[in-house]
């Protein structure tokens, strides 16, 4: 049986090429998506309201949300992140914040037991 020297060079530059790039994407593994989000338990946050007052937000590792605004600083809030989601509860559902993390930045709306509505921002410290 007479095989074609044609198909057989190309066979032979298919092989060398698959054996130049197989080992190429094995060391060079595909990079994370860039949406990919992380925990923020045991980070700080900082940003403004839309009522004009900045808080600082540090989500601590046990869900307890300690935060600072020009009222003081208090540790009565908890957190919950479900992906690139963030719920904020403070002073036991006195005012929720419900927001969407992107990267380093998340923001979102808040609401309080008085009907009041407004949005906030924060950025990672």
């Amino acid at each position: 049986m007479k095989v074609p020297v044609g198909r057989v060079a190309r066979l032979v530059l298919l092989v060398l090429a698959l054996g130049l790039l197989i080992p190429a994407l094995a060391q060079n593994p595909s990079p994370a998506p860039n949406n990919t989000v992380v925990s923020v338990a045991g980070t700080i946050w900082n940003g403004p309201d839309s009522h004009g007052r900045h808080y600082v937000y540090e989500f601590l590792k046990d869900n307890t949300l300690h935060y600072t605004y020009e009222n003081g600083s208090f540790t009565n809030g908890i957190w919950k992140q479900e992906g690139d989601s963030i719920y904020i509860s403070i002073n036991n559902k006195y005012s929720e914040r419900l927001g969407r993390i992107t990267g380093r930045h998340m923001e979102g709306d808040a609401w309080n037991v008085k009907g009041e509505k407004w949005t906030w921002a924060a950025d990672m410290k």
